[in-house]
């Protein structure tokens, strides 16, 4: 299955409808959660003759789309305002109840590898909260970021939002 890493900038841009990137951002979104139809062809052989049998087969898309709890209070406090403030508590609501979506709880050893990050790359202007993505992502092998943050390009990991 593969993972996608959803990060603060995809989040807002969804939410905030002012984002220079909110459209953008709900066609990736819609992309990523739309089922996959599968053409195929059967060829039955019997005898001399050939008959050819076409049909379609749908399935979920094997995409897991991952964030963690850091990201998400990225995103709390950044839409903090009360004219956001509601959209965004609904929509992080909604996200908790989301299928394809793994959040990982904000622990102690995720903040420590992040902060191992920090702490190696000075010469970046990589936010711990970065960080902690980044080791995230590198642990769970997922090279795509649904973000927009240029950041994750410097860290070698692709942007779906560009």
């Amino acid at each position: 299955m593969q993972k996608i890493y959803v990060d603060t900038a995809a989040w807002i841009a969804l939410i905030n409808t002012r984002d220079a990137l909110h459209t953008l951002a709900w066609q990736v979104f819609d992309n990523l959660q739309k089922r996959v139809v599968s053409l195929y062809r059967v060829d039955k052989v019997i005898g001399d003759e050939v008959s050819t049998l076409y049909g379609y087969t749908t399935q979920k898309r094997k995409t897991q789309l991952v964030t963690t709890e850091f990201i998400l209070l990225e995103v709390a406090d950044a839409l903090s305002s009360p004219p956001l403030r509601a959209k965004a508590v609904t929509f992080i609501n909604r996200l908790r109840q989301h299928s394809l979506l793994e959040i990982l709880p904000a622990s102690a050893q995720l903040l420590a590898d992040g902060w191992v990050l920090y702490c190696q790359r000075p010469d970046k202007e990589w936010s711990l909260t970065d960080c902690i993505s980044f080791s995230v992502m590198t642990q769970q092998q997922i090279m795509d970021a649904f973000t927009s943050d240029h950041h994750f390009e410097q860290a070698g990991f692709r942007i779906l939002l560009k």
